[in-house]
């Protein structure tokens, strides 16, 4: 009882720090080696916030895209939406200082399923996701998918922003029943954010994609231009105070008499543009590739791409619209196999970028690697908990989030004839590293109390 009393306390004092104040270097024995150079320092541009102007833009999403993930963070902690099995949710937080799991809420005790309750949402249908500001955290509550005509309350999408500590709720703008956010990023210019959406016809046939902004403070809404309906875009970052469009120019359109040739055919016939887009909608083509010529990422107004052909890592200069090299040759593994086929994943974590390639020699196997901006070195990720691989959630100042696993955790939900239940959910098993563990492939994992799901 007194161990219970204890938890229940330290708790609640998470709780009350959170909402008033909000605002072993082992040398890694599987570091792969470089066959043919290796290039000088990274040199990507790098402006403090103090010294950007306000029309500056910035990512407040994941760089995957928002509905690719239903976390958002910060130096301080991690947000995150808890569904419900009865279609409600709440907003929790994993503050990193503490260590503790709490819901964003205004109360430290009761139930968090009313209105009274700060962190509640009373529908989560059709999923919610985040973006992130300094001082700002933005809800996207999306319409129920596949049903553009239901106008129930549970079904409505809307755009909401809070505090950081989740106070002061104002819904920005309402989304209409046919409304839907695209896939891709969400950026800030600090007064606006900068989405992409289209509206889905009676016939089921869609508009061209649409840049709309949305203003932070009054939830003013303005069409800032169309796209061509004959590609798909996508948000993948920003330069200074543009926006990096990424378009597929031909994609692929299947149908029911499409071969399994055809369509890879088509697939590897795609091709990608990057273009520069101003707030005012005036597009500047950047670039253009074919599907398999390489694979790319985007990070603090840079591009990196791995070039399949020239078997290197490069950084394109949006200034001066030309290609630096910062690492050449292919990648040899500690097991001694060397990998020439690289995916670049989307999310980069305290200056790496994270890395997939399959064996050549075995298509059930591949390697997780991280390339270092900084010493423009590879190095193997082997950490794995579970019979899965240790993913990295989140980043803060000094910790990553991971997931180590999965879990089960009892939550209540009703059945049929409306009496409560209690309903095993199986969730993400979280923890705390420390960054230079996770790079050495230490499992030195930090355990967070748990206050929301027990």
């Amino acid at each position: 009882m007194l161990n219970r009393f204890c938890r229940t306390l330290a708790a609640c004092l998470c709780v009350a720090i959170f909402l008033s104040s909000c605002g072993q270097n082992a040398k890694n024995q599987s570091e792969t080696q470089n066959s043919d150079y290796e290039a000088s320092s990274y040199d990507a541009p790098s402006i403090s916030d103090d010294d950007k102007p306000d029309s500056y833009m910035e990512v407040i999403s994941s760089q995957n895209g928002i509905i690719a993930s239903g976390m958002i963070g910060n130096d301080q902690g991690c947000y995150e939406v808890f569904y419900r099995p009865t279609g409600d949710g709440n907003i929790i937080y994993t503050d990193y200082a503490t260590k503790n799991r709490i819901y964003l809420s205004n109360q430290i005790t009761g139930t968090h399923t009313d209105s009274t309750d700060t962190s509640w949402l009373p529908s989560t249908v059709g999923g919610c996701y985040f973006a992130l500001t300094n001082e700002n955290l933005i809800l996207f509550k999306l319409n129920t998918p596949a049903f553009p005509n239901d106008s129930s309350e549970d079904a409505k999408g809307y755009i909401a922003r809070y505090d950081l500590n989740g106070s002061n709720r104002q819904v920005l703008t309402q989304l209409a029943s046919n409304e839907t956010i695209a896939d891709g990023c969400i950026v800030s210019d600090s007064k606006n954010i900068y989405y992409l959406e289209y509206f889905i016809n009676e016939d089921g046939s869609t508009t061209p994609m649409i840049l709309t902004s949305l203003n932070i403070s009054t939830g003013e809404r303005e069409e800032v231009c169309q796209l061509s309906q004959d590609s798909r875009h996508f948000i993948v970052g920003t330069y200074k105070d543009k926006i990096i469009l990424k378009s597929i120019l031909n994609p692929v359109n299947f149908t029911d008499i499409s071969s399994a040739a055809d369509v890879v055919n088509a697939y590897k016939q795609q091709i990608h543009e990057v273009s520069l887009l101003s707030q005012d909608g005036q597009q500047q083509t950047i670039c253009k590739w074919k599907q398999d010529e390489r694979s790319e990422t985007f990070d603090n107004g840079t591009m990196y791409y791995w070039d399949n052909q020239r078997q290197g890592i490069y950084q394109w200069d949006f200034e001066n619209n030309s290609e630096k090299c910062i690492y050449s040759g292919a990648v040899k593994g500690s097991n001694g196999v060397t990998y020439t086929d690289l995916t670049l994943l989307s999310d980069t974590y305290d200056n790496h970028i994270l890395v997939t390639a399959p064996n050549p020699n075995n298509t059930n196997d591949s390697i997780r690697m991280a390339y270092d901006l900084q010493t423009n070195k590879f190095n193997e990720l082997t950490l794995s908990a579970n019979e899965r691989d240790v993913e990295i959630l989140a980043e803060g100042a000094q910790v990553f989030l991971v997931q180590i696993g999965l879990k089960e955790y009892p939550v209540t939900d009703y059945a049929p004839n409306g009496q409560e239940i209690i309903t095993d959910m199986i969730l993400p098993d979280i923890r705390l590293m420390e960054k230079s563990d996770y790079w050495n492939n230490l499992p030195n994992y930090i355990p967070i109390e748990e206050n929301v799901y027990k």
